[in-house]
């Protein structure tokens, strides 16, 4: 295995790639935005244009999240991450987040039709802008709008003090996330009105795009490995002007994590860093160090010479690796082929 130390520079790649709205390969020197915690919304006093991030599985309950006002989203700067707090894992548990395929999404609306909503990143190879889609109008949007509106109302039953708080799994409601019936028609728990998210976003058509009002649902379906899949899942955010007659403006993307924890990240424009790799080898074992940026999620992937042909970006995922914090880390394979060829992603 000597080979693998001797030939460092043949057989040892570090790629720097990065996925934002024009796929680029490179490195950036500086990066804007630090971690942060997003400010707290609440359903007591809920506001037109607060963002509401909602989930719902085969558990027979959905989980929607007060996340905050657009314009806190908005506001941030490019590239900077904050995390949403308003809902917790015990709230996700009652919906079988670690065992059942799940679905989740984020939206709002303004008082002029101006919708928010996510669309599936499903381009998780290397993570490139989803194609947008084009503005509804007015008409088309408002009616979206007042499916949204109904979602909110229907929440009033399940917030503490609400006439559906009482007995589990409602009691783990809290004024930002409530737990409720996946079903709200037929259901007694709806004294207050409103709907569930569930049918808030279905309607009475057979899709989930608000009554068939959007041209594309705003819901990434989780599979059931999820939790043990080790990768992150990815929606981009974005805005809808009515009548524009335009293509709607990506904002940000949503990402949540195998543990539950979701990430919010304003603006992606920058590339991801990756710098001072290192590698050094004893027995089976391969060491590699590296140095973070601020912003991306990062992949360990290897193959032998038979895949060099694939593009380093599509090699087979060894390891997810520590995210971005501007700090030293290592990862390691052990392995014991004679050549091995190794490219970290930054997505």
């Amino acid at each position: 295995m000597g080979s693998v130390e001797d030939n460092y520079s043949n057989n040892l790649r570090i790629q720097k790639t990065i996925m934002n709205n024009k796929t680029k390969i490179g490195l950036i020197v500086t990066l804007a935005g630090i971690a942060s915690n997003l400010t707290a919304g609440d359903f007591t006093s809920y506001a037109t244009g607060d963002v509401l991030i909602c989930f719902r599985s085969g558990s027979g309950y959905d989980l929607v999240v007060d996340a905050g006002p657009i314009t806190t989203f908005t506001g941030y700067a490019a590239n900077s991450r904050h995390t949403i707090t308003q809902f917790n894992s015990t709230q996700l548990s009652d919906l079988g987040f670690q065992t059942s395929t799940f679905n989740w999404s984020a939206f709002t609306y303004l008082a002029n039709n101006t919708l928010y909503l996510t669309k599936a990143n499903n381009n998780t190879a290397v993570y490139t802008q989803t194609t947008p889609a084009n503005d509804g109008s007015s008409s088309q949007q408002g009616l979206a709008a007042s499916h949204m509106s109904s979602i909110v109302a229907g929440t009033a039953n399940f917030i503490p003090g609400g006439p559906a708080h009482s007995g589990s799994p409602y009691s783990d409601s809290t004024a930002t996330a409530v737990v409720e019936d996946d079903s709200s028609s037929g259901s007694g728990n709806y004294t207050s009105g409103g709907v569930s998210y569930h049918d808030g976003i279905f309607g009475s058509r057979g899709s989930a795009t608000f009554g068939a009002s959007v041209s594309f649902s705003p819901e990434y379906t989780v599979p059931a490995h999820f939790v043990l899949g080790g990768k992150a899942v990815r929606s981009d955010f974005y805005q809808l002007i009515p009548a524009s007659y335009g293509l709607a403006t990506m904002i940000g993307y949503f990402e949540l994590s195998t543990n539950g924890t979701m990430t919010y990240v304003a603006q992606p424009t920058a590339i991801p860093v990756i710098q001072n790799g290192t590698f050094a080898r004893n027995g089976n074992v391969n060491t590699f160090t590296y140095d973070t940026g601020l912003y991306g999620t990062y992949t360990l992937r290897g193959t032998n010479a038979l895949g060099l042909a694939t593009s380093p970006t599509n090699w087979p995922a060894i390891t997810t690796l520590s995210t971005g914090d501007n700090n030293d880390h290592t990862g390691t394979d052990t392995t014991t082929d004679a050549n091995r060829f190794y490219s970290i992603t930054a997505q």
